[in-house]
């Protein structure tokens, strides 16, 4: 996610000056959405499945969760959790954290996580703040399963990995280049074919596909994997599983099918 954000300060700054920058950005996912339907025919993006029957159980308490720019949704991180409960002793992988909330409600249930995300250091030399660096962990830091690896996803070694993953959430450069990238390398690490791999921000929103973060996952995915590519409904959230699964096509406005209980408490911190 940090990578993201840092995209995103600089895409703001840009575009007080440069209005016209928005413009380009715009006619950008265009070009990337007709490059989709020319290359994978999919003009309404990935196949959807129920996230009912992805999680049939599905009861999470979210916690923790900050309600703050550029979090994961409480619907995709119940989805994370869901999924962890799959795996006797999960093994956890993410690559991008910010302030933590993910990696810290997954390792609730995971037996190990591992968390890959841009270094202090790397962070100092993009030329972000102290403030905007301070945050980043917030949330999972202390938990002691999870091992914070500070590396630019793109560059890590992979290799120096003990373990390969029943679980991948990606979540860190969401350009396309970035999507492609972490695509491949993520590809290299799942443990089975039982093992998952989950994106954030396939969706621009619940209903609207980013295509240029659907094009990084098509063109990073193997040949032979992207039939076992879905969007998961009511959430941002893409997945790769090779379990059978009834899909759809996802056409907008989508009649609800089912209601979600929500249920919001908070508490302050002593900082």
């Amino acid at each position: 996610m940090n990578k993201l954000l840092i995209d995103l300060y600089r895409v703001l700054k840009k575009l007080v000056f440069y209005p016209k920058a928005l413009r380009e950005v715009l006619n950008f996912e265009g070009d990337i959405k007709d490059y989709v339907i020319r290359s994978y025919n999919l003009d309404c993006g990935l196949p959807t499945i129920d996230i009912l029957h992805l999680c049939p159980n599905l009861n999470e308490a979210i916690t923790p969760f900050s309600f703050l720019e550029g979090a994961s949704t409480p619907i995709d991180i119940a989805v994370l959790r869901a999924l962890a409960r799959n795996y006797k002793h999960c093994k956890y992988l993410e690559i991008g954290t910010w302030r933590g909330e993910s990696v810290a409600n997954v390792s609730e249930i995971a037996e190990k996580c591992v968390s890959i995300s841009l270094s202090v250091d790397e962070m100092r030399k993009a030329g972000l703040s102290t403030d905007f660096i301070k945050v980043h962990r917030f949330f999972s830091n202390s938990s002691p399963n999870i091992k914070h690896i500070g590396h630019n996803s793109h560059t890590f070694d992979y290799s120096l990995l003990e373990d390969k993953f029943d679980l991948i959430f990606i979540d860190g450069d969401h350009t396309y280049e970035g999507v492609k990238i972490d695509t491949k390398n993520a590809f290299t690490l799942v443990k089975d074919n039982k093992s998952v791999i989950v994106w954030h921000d396939y969706g621009l929103s619940f209903e609207r596909v980013r295509w240029s973060v659907l094009a990084g996952i098509l063109d990073g995915c193997p040949e032979d994997k992207r039939q076992n590519l879905y969007h998961i409904s009511n959430s941002l959230c893409a997945i790769y599983t090779q379990a059978d699964y009834k899909s759809s096509v996802l056409n907008f406005p989508q009649l609800p099918n089912k209601s979600f209980n929500v249920q919001i408490s908070a508490k302050r911190f002593d900082l």
